[in-house]
């Protein structure tokens, strides 16, 4: 496609579906609390949308389809004298020329040339016909270059519009016909949010020549808003980063809300960052913002030298409606000597997600220095550690999930009567620039002994001797986790009580009495 790069777009031509239009943005007085607002402005400002006379957008009015090749030229770089210039070439379509979409002759070539518009059939373009969301969707598929040879009419189509994300911040109807703030909102999109398969965006490629925005014209910063049913997640552009300072690691929050997971627009996201003890909050570029229309709020963190070594906690927190508030932590680590851990945990009894488990990977002798990893709603975890030899301990509350009540006990294990459940999972040797999956989906055995309380029993794995002791509680019976594998059961002279136990993730074995 035969792009003009870095084009700048002259804003005192004559602008789009309208009159002449003024130097600086419009003041229009009709899109005040409408939901586009923003990206009406946006647009007025770089010259691309324009209103149509006396102070007004019309952002309910529909749009046609020469008004669509003419943004479309825009946004592949191409001016006003680039479409006077096609204008004098033949013209491609015969329902052009004599009618009073003529103006668009110019862009409607370009734009049929570089493939990106096409007829309706016989030689006709339909110039005034309205524009359907999908419409607008495929031209901007297409100027963004992602449109693949053998994509079926019209829903691969919406399928790619869908996985681009062109239609945040819509309600996106397919067959819908678009109105100017809709495609006001759906062109912003194209130009910030999405990169073309080279990983350039519209706004890296064409320079768009911005008016500043008299203070009046400024658009009001948009009121924060909360959702109910918020929820937060939060991605780290780096875990492990150099030693020294100086470092930066982006850290991008996505807010959603409802049982469908849209994104939550306009929220405040809370930014915090410490380093053990210590409040680490002056190192971040903000440490409070909006989301934008796909709901992701950004901060940058700078580490300094007293980082080195140590871990780097980063949070993000969201207020819902009901006046609680959210916190999602991630970890980093500022080290040449970093090893990775991950794992999953699930509750041993049942196989579910376990809500807030304590996930601690302490050094082994030394427990008071640790690294904390969280689990996401699946129960996975993972992050950065200084290589070394650590013991992993697990804390959870399991409620009434445990099928017999009472406390017990093992060698690794302690379940109180409140549910409240430790794991540890024996020492571990981590080296630097591998990666380690943590065995922690664990399963369950429980049987009834008849020898005195506190009694140890030997719970032995059959492929590698991994050993597990149980205490017998006050009631006879032992419980304890392990993972998954075929086990037998014996006393603390080597006899063997039970044989052919078979654990599972996330299961109860009963061994029965023995």
């Amino acid at each position: 496609m035969g792009k003009k790069l870095m084009i700048i777009i002259i804003m005192t031509t004559v602008l789009l579906f309208g009159t002449m239009g003024t130097v600086a943005a419009a003041n229009f007085t009709d899109i005040a609390g409408n939901p586009q607002e923003d990206a009406i402005l946006e647009m007025s400002r770089l010259g691309i949308l324009e209103g149509v006379g006396n102070d007004q957008f019309a952002p309910n009015a529909e749009l046609n389809r020469a008004a669509a090749a003419k943004v479309a030229g825009y946004l592949l770089g191409y001016t006003e004298q680039d479409a006077v210039k096609a204008a004098q070439t033949e013209a491609i379509f015969t329902d052009i020329v004599g009618t009073s979409h003529e103006w668009a002759l110019g862009w409607i070539n370009l734009m049929s040339e570089e493939g990106i518009l096409r007829g309706t059939g016989d030689g006709l373009y339909a110039p005034g016909d309205p524009l359907q969301m999908v419409h607008w969707g495929t031209i901007l598929i297409r100027v963004l270059e992602h449109e693949q040879s053998g994509m079926n009419w019209p829903n691969d189509y919406n399928d790619m519009v869908n996985n681009l994300g062109l239609e945040a911040g819509l309600y996106y109807n397919d067959t819908g016909i678009m109105n100017r703030a809709e495609m006001a909102r759906m062109t912003t999109t194209a130009l910030y949010n999405v990169e073309r398969p080279d990983g350039q965006r519209i706004v890296d490629i064409v320079s768009f020549r911005a008016d500043t925005l008299d203070d009046w014209h400024v658009p009001e910063q948009p009121e924060s808003k909360i959702y109910h049913n918020a929820d937060i997640s939060v991605q780290l552009s780096e875990t492990v980063v150099a030693p020294g300072g100086g470092q930066t690691i982006t850290i991008t929050a996505t807010a959603i809300h409802g049982p469908d997971n849209r994104p939550a627009a306009f929220t405040n996201i809370e930014f915090f960052a410490s380093v053990g003890p210590h409040d680490r909050n002056d190192q971040l570029s903000v440490n409070e913002s909006l989301t934008d229309i796909n709901g992701v709020a950004t901060s940058t963190y700078t580490t300094v030298a007293a980082d080195d070594g140590n871990t780097i906690e980063l949070v993000a927190v969201i207020q819902t409606d009901n006046d609680e508030w959210l916190d999602r932590r991630t970890f980093a680590l500022a080290s040449n000597t970093a090893a990775f851990v991950s794992g999953r945990i699930i509750n041993p009894f049942n196989g579910e997600p376990v809500t807030d488990p304590e996930i601690i990977v302490g050094l082994y002798g030394n427990p008071q220095i640790h690294t904390r990893l969280i689990a996401d709603d699946q129960g996975n975890y993972s992050g950065p550690i200084n290589a070394n030899t650590y013991d992993v301990n697990i804390r959870m509350n399991l409620g009434d999930s445990p099928p017999y009540p009472g406390e017990f006990s093992g060698s690794h294990f302690r379940i109180d009567d409140n549910g409240d459940v430790w794991i540890g999972i024996q020492k571990r040797a981590f080296s630097a620039g591998n990666s380690y999956t943590i065995p922690s989906e664990l399963g369950v055995v429980t049987g009834v002994h008849n020898r005195p309380a506190g009694t140890e029993i030997y719970i032995v794995r059959k492929s590698d001797q991994f050993t597990q002791i149980a205490n017998i509680s006050s009631n006879g019976r032992f419980m304890t986790t392990l993972p998954p594998g075929q086990y037998w059961i014996g006393n603390s002279v080597g006899t063997t009580l039970k044989d052919n136990i078979n654990i599972q993730k996330g299961s109860v074995t009963k061994a029965g009495t023995f």
